[in-house]
């Protein structure tokens, strides 16, 4: 089965919540939300969703178009969503404030208040158990 997780981009104005259908794992996301994030760091993009989420999307086309029949239903590996799913085991919160990306695989309601104490994704990163 696909693993799935959301991704939120928030500033201290509001937040846009994203869905991945497949390889929401860390080492599965982790270049897409990292390069995002540089980018925003960088002055590439703005440092406001409004102006920043958008180009998640790209980034997810990007990283499709190479190996996605695009006659699918598809956009990329990112796509707007109206909330959290109900089928995730990964929440990522890109924080536009502090420039971290924070990791969730548990008690992801309330990730509002509650996502800071997560784990940080790095370039690095690595769940507990692997080498």
């Amino acid at each position: 089965m696909s693993t799935r997780c959301n991704v939120i981009v928030k500033d201290a104005y509001g937040h846009l919540v994203f869905y991945r259908h497949c390889d929401g794992y860390p080492e599965g996301v982790k270049d897409t939300l990292l390069t995002f994030m540089e980018r925003v760091e960088n002055g590439v993009y703005r440092d406001n969703v409004e102006q920043s989420a958008g180009w998640l999307v790209v980034l997810g086309y990007e990283e499709y178009k190479d190996i996605r029949d695009f006659d699918s239903w598809e956009v990329g590996a990112y796509e707007p969503s109206v909330g959290i799913h109900g089928d995730i085991e990964y929440l990522y919160v890109l924080d536009l404030e502090t420039r971290l990306v924070h990791v969730g695989t548990a008690n992801l309601e309330g990730w509002e208040t509650s996502y800071k104490p997560w784990p940080v994704l790095t370039r690095d990163y690595q769940e507990d158990g692997e080498e």
